[in-house]
């Protein structure tokens, strides 16, 4: 693709221009806001409202976390929001996959060792051992049970080899794993036709990083796919999860450290993500589905400060990377911080990603062994690749001039949902978290086989690093 670009080769059709221009505008979503302005009555509305009453605080419950000043600091640099400058043209995919290609290849030039060659100058090393940062175009089996990747980078095209020779199984494992899209070194000798690789290196992260801690004991709480205006949704498993904040039930100590709350995604239900959605929703007003969201934050305790992003369901453009939501949707706090999707910030000094996941649909179906089962894997693929949705076309991807789902700086959290799931690992430094849901199951996820974990909410003790998972059904 890359070559191709530079040429100026690259043919887009007509629906696909259609869609990624309708995405880079707000007409799209106007539409969206201005369905269904009718009243819902308020027999409708009862059973989803969170309780409208005042949540006081039990005699002897003094949160520590109150006594203490955020230390918050979102990098608006990586955010979209107000930064989108796209028309979906061709001039804005070739800035856009150049501009990926140009910062991933860095990271891998850092980690390499060798001759790195830019692909024209492959005819000149005929016979050598040689390195090339590439992107992969095509993958596919030869006769003899090969793997021919096609590949190019900014100066041309060229073919690797990955022989499956039963001394060459790590490697073959390997290879299966590359990606159509994925941007990665190869390693071995050059023939006239082609590489025949020895190896193969994604940009990855470092295999040791010191790990950050908060200096004062507080924590944070992670919630994703809550689902406002579904007729699944659990409100009454999320209004324990606002007394807990509030001191009620067990773990009242960790409940007081609580001084931060991550919210990846997929807020509201939404109106016509899906054909027959209407039929799913008790709320099929967008604005009340938001103001559903405003009367939850409003019960949080002031002291919290909420940091916000919005997911596939939440009424902004479709297409990663999408923009914070709008404050004519919520009209937020000033604790509350409404960011875009993906957003990097610290909180205590340690480095977050939240990114709501709307590729990992994309990426369990294309990488070996992947599944819904294990969402934490498939987050660590992200983190190997430094890219969020590595697939071109697997989602819809917003052709940015600035690739804004390229992965920078290693996070010391990184945080997800989108697939109902929970899930949790550490990957070279980096504390992996899916937040589950707090939407049941739908008749979707049934046909799937999905098998969400609704009302399960992690924490995270940042001065001690320390994650816990609170059940809210119980």
């Amino acid at each position: 693709m890359l070559a191709k670009l530079s040429q100026k080769g690259i043919r887009l059709t007509m629906e696909a221009e259609e869609i990624v221009k309708s995405n880079a505008s707000d007409d799209l979503f106007q539409k969206i806001l201005s369905l269904n302005k009718s009243l819902i009555s308020k027999e409708d509305l009862d059973p989803l409202v969170p309780k409208q009453v005042d949540v006081m605080r039990p005699s002897g419950f003094n949160p520590p976390a109150k006594e203490y000043s955020s230390t918050l600091k979102i990098n608006h640099k990586t955010d979209v929001t107000g930064k989108s400058r796209t028309k979906g043209g061709v001039d804005n995919f070739i800035s856009h996959f150049r501009n990926r290609f140009e910062r991933i290849s860095r990271m891998l030039r850092r980690i390499g060792s060798g001759t790195t060659l830019d692909l024209c100058d492959t005819a000149r090393h005929i016979n050598e051992k040689a390195r090339i940062i590439v992107l992969i175009s095509k993958v596919r089996p030869t006769k003899k049970g090969n793997l021919l990747f096609e590949v190019e980078d900014m100066t041309g095209t060229f073919k690797v080899v990955v022989s499956s020779s039963k001394f060459n199984e790590k490697l073959m494992d390997k290879a299966r794993h590359v990606l159509v899209d994925d941007i990665v070194a190869f390693s071995g000798k050059v023939l006239e036709p082609f590489l025949i690789a020895e190896d193969v290196e994604w940009p990855d992260l470092p295999v040791i990083r010191e790990k950050r801690l908060a200096e004062i004991d507080v924590a944070t709480a992670y919630l994703s796919d809550i689902h406002f205006g579904s007729r699944y949704f659990l409100g009454k498993y999320l209004d324990s999860f606002v007394d807990w904040i509030h001191g009620k039930g067990e773990a009242k100590e960790l409940a007081g450290k609580v001084k931060y709350l991550n919210i990846a995604g997929d807020i509201v239900d939404g109106i016509g993500i899906y054909p027959n959605q209407e039929k799913e929703l008790v709320v099929k007003d967008i604005y009340k589905q938001y103001q559903m969201v405003e009367d939850f934050l409003e019960r949080l305790p002031d002291y919290i400060e909420v940091i916000m992003a919005p997911g596939n369901h939440d009424a902004v453009r479709r297409g990663d990377p999408q923009p914070a939501i709008g404050k004519d949707l919520i009209r937020s706090p000033s604790n509350v911080h409404l960011v875009g999707n993906p957003s990097n910030f610290s909180i205590e000094g340690i480095k977050h990603l939240m990114y709501h996941g709307t590729s990992i649909d994309s990426m369990i179906a294309n990488i070996p062994g992947a599944s819904y089962m294990h969402p934490e894997k498939v987050m660590s693929e992200y983190l190997k690749r430094r890219h969020l949705s590595p697939i071109y076309g697997g989602n819809l991807i917003i052709p940015e001039n600035i690739d804004y789902m390229v992965i920078d700086e290693p996070p010391d959290v990184f945080h997800a949902g989108h697939v109902h799931k929970n899930g949790y690992m550490q990957y070279r430094g980096t504390l992996i978290i899916n937040s589950g849901t707090f939407q049941d199951r739908t008749d979707f996820q049934i046909k799937q086989g999905h098998v969400p974990t609704p009302a399960l909410v992690p924490v995270y003790e940042m001065k001690y690093g320390r994650l816990h998972t609170l059940d809210f059904k119980s």
